[in-house]
């Protein structure tokens, strides 16, 4: 149903002169004759006399919001409130529905939406103590409101950012300073050659957004095809007059549309029309007002179109200088030149929004061959299409690269034309190769792209030489690797080859102060071959940890020190504590001789005995202890007082080779031994607590 059957009454309602009972319009109490259905009855009483029923199939034809204007200046004038005032219209306009049996959605219902609106202004110039809008003769009065509304939308223009915003406030403005019943403004669309509508008052609202009108078509069109003010006092007379469907312009009688223009280049933005319900003849002060509202509207849309394209712009910029960080950032994440190249040519087509993307280069320059290469392709995606001769693609690419310079060109494919973009990718040390783009049919990149993916390229050429340099180094790695351990194994069989000739040289002779002698020597050859066959390990290349050291030099000594009929129960916790490669030859050294000064003084007369080896870190310190549960040294007994090498060996590398400190002396049930040296940095730091302690 429609909605003025919605907004019927429901009170109890008392007839009306010439109505019989029962048939009542308005609300009121029994036996009265409120002020209201007075004013009302005077409305319908003029409608009729003004139409007459023959007259019911040209309802839009009809001035009503004349008379509603008229009704709610009356109900103002007789003390009504504004709501009894519209309650008391829908009810007048529903009487009319009736009397018409007009019931379906045509002009009459653009209609009432008008003689609401009129109501609702003659009601506001009443409350305002103004004369009718008929009586506004006085063109003092006129030219201080139009000047009040040029003030308006002029400030306006620079305050209200949306268009949309700005258009539907100027409309209201406009009709108001004019005296006008409706006001329009049509946008132009210069793709489409369409006037878009874009705000009206006193004109039906559902057609804002949805009605267009082609350039020369109806007075609006032909206003801004002529880019000049159209002026018709009575419009559908006009040559050119069109009635736009369900929009409410045939309830007018006067029109006048004036073209939005900008200057210097002159322009076209828009139409704006005004429309009222009498014949109107403007003055030429009504038109260079009309005139000048309508370019300060078109300067204040163009100003918002821009400010929304830079803003876009803007936005647009952000947004792509986050995906050049994100793809930037992802191809130099990988230090493998298989692995960066897709990133590269993946991050590319989606950066361009291309069709296709590839990275060319140019293969190793052979000696003696001066003929052109022929550009590779190291990775392509995309869409894969055949190209019409190749020799065109390969002889562009290889420009680019030995150029320097991104250039584009149309190649041809054998589905048709398309466009490629190049840009070079190069280092300090070479010209690596290419980056070709392939767009899509018809496409294009702006400056800005263009920029963009240049930025995109210098990142890939970054990236290429790092995962060349990362390949380069790790290959120099490897072979430094190699070599190293090659030496490794060289010199630990040279060393066994001295031991082994030692031990010939024991058995030549029958002193055994001199076999004792030729021993220790073999053992002390032993740990350092034993600690090069430690450090020739690929995985422990160039440092090894205390304990992984400490049994090294146990298994020899137990082989090359220990007598037979001894017994010796090492004891190696887990060490944490890794060194280099110099300071590990120490250590072997170093321990070899106190497991040699242990079995030989400590376990004397003994057939058993335990040795335990421990390692830690304290603050910037390592320490290594030495300890046995054989007979104790006597305090009396240092290394400057002993007769032996081997303590003196001891002293003498813990201080000039490591650069630390050796103490030995009797502890609880032996003899403990004890090293402290500067950490390497570098080194482990993480060893268990119990590691970090000193041993008791």
């Amino acid at each position: 149903m429609r909605v003025f059957q919605l907004l019927r009454p429901k009170d109890h309602v008392v007839p009306v002169a010439g109505r019989s009972a029962g048939h009542s319009i308005l609300p009121g109490k029994e036996g009265e004759m409120p002020t209201l259905e007075r004013v009302v009855s005077q409305l319908l009483v003029r409608i009729r006399l003004m139409i007459g029923k023959e007259n019911a199939a040209d309802l839009r034809s009809l001035h009503l919001a004349r008379e509603f204007e008229q009704y709610g200046y009356d109900a103002h004038v007789a003390g009504l409130s504004l709501d009894e005032t519209m309650t008391g219209a829908i009810t007048a306009l529903r009487q009319i529905f009736d009397d018409f049996r007009d019931t379906g959605d045509g002009p009459i219902t653009l209609a009432a939406g008008s003689a609401l609106t009129a109501v609702s202004e003659g009601y506001r110039k009443a409350d305002a103590g103004q004369a009718r809008s008929s009586a506004l003769d006085d063109s003092g009065s006129a030219q201080i409101n139009q000047l009040r509304a040029l003030h308006r939308i002029s400030r306006a223009v620079t305050t209200i950012q949306r268009p949309v915003d700005l258009l539907d406030f100027a409309v209201r403005v406009i009709a108001d300073a004019t005296d006008s019943d409706a006001c329009a403004v049509f946008l132009y669309d210069e793709a489409t050659n369409t006037l878009g509508l874009w705000a009206a008052v006193g004109l039906n609202p559902g057609s804002i957004g949805a009605l267009s009108l082609y350039l020369g078509e109806g007075i609006t069109g032909l206003a801004g095809e002529q880019r000049a003010p159209i002026v018709a006092a009575d419009a559908q007379r006009h040559p050119s007059w069109v009635e736009a469907h369900n929009f409410g312009d045939g309830m007018y009688v006067s029109q006048a549309s004036v073209p939005m223009m900008i200057e210097e280049p002159s322009r076209l933005i828009g139409v704006l029309n005004v429309l009222s319900t009498e014949r109107r003849d403007p003055t030429n002060e009504d038109i260079d007002f009309l005139r000048t509202v309508a370019n300060e509207l078109a300067l204040g849309v163009e100003f918002s179109r821009l400010r929304n394209l830079a803003d876009n712009r803007l936005r647009r910029k952000i947004a792509e200088l986050g995906t050049l960080q994100r793809v930037s950032r992802t191809v130099a994440s990988s230090l493998s030149l298989a692995d960066v190249l897709p990133l590269i040519a993946e991050a590319a087509a989606e950066l361009s929004n291309a069709e296709a993307a590839a990275l060319f280069r140019l293969p190793a320059r052979i000696p003696g061959n001066d003929q052109g290469q022929v550009p590779v392709i190291e990775y392509r995606v995309g869409l894969s299409r055949d190209v019409a001769k190749a020799a065109d693609r390969d002889d562009f690419v290889q420009k680019v690269i030995e150029s320097g310079v991104a250039q584009v060109t149309d190649l041809e494919f054998t589905d048709g034309y398309s466009r490629l973009y190049c840009l070079p990718i190069r280092s300090a040390r070479e010209r690596w190769g290419a980056l070709c783009i392939r767009l899509k049919p018809g496409g294009e990149l702006d400056e800005d792209e263009l920029a963009l993916l240049q930025a995109f390229t210098d990142s890939a050429s970054i990236a290429i030489e790092n995962a060349q340099l990362y390949r380069n180094a790790r290959n120099s790695a490897e072979t430094a690797s190699a070599l190293l351990q090659e030496m490794h194994h060289r010199v630990r069989n040279n060393l066994q080859t001295l031991a082994a000739l030692l031990s010939l040289q024991m058995r030549q002779v029958d002193d055994p102060r001199i076999v004792q002698q030729l021993r220790e020597a073999a053992g002390r050859i032993q740990a350092i071959a034993a600690v090069h066959d430690l450090l020739s390990d690929e995985q422990r290349l160039g440092e090894a940890s205390i304990d992984a050291i400490a049994r090294l030099v146990v298994e020899q000594a137990n082989v090359t020190q220990k007598p037979p009929e001894l017994a010796v129960d090492f004891h190696i916790p887990p060490s944490r504590i890794v060194v280099p490669s110099r300071q590990a030859t120490i250590l072997a050294l170093l321990i070899n001789e106190l497991i040699s000064n242990a079995i030989t003084h400590g376990f004397r007369g003994r057939s058993s005995g335990t040795i335990s080896i421990e390692s830690g870190r304290r603050g910037s310190k390592n320490w290594l202890s030495v300890t046995n549960d054989g007979h104790q040294i006597p305090d009396s007994v240092t290394t400057a007082t002993s007769k032996g090498l081997g303590l003196r060996i001891v002293e003498r590398l813990a201080q000039s080779d490591l650069g630390g400190t050796f103490t030995i002396g009797p502890g609880a049930g032996g003899t403990v031994a004890e090293i402290t040296f500067p950490a390497v940095a570098g080194q482990d730091q993480s060893a268990a607590a119990s590691l970090a302690t000193t041993p008791a």
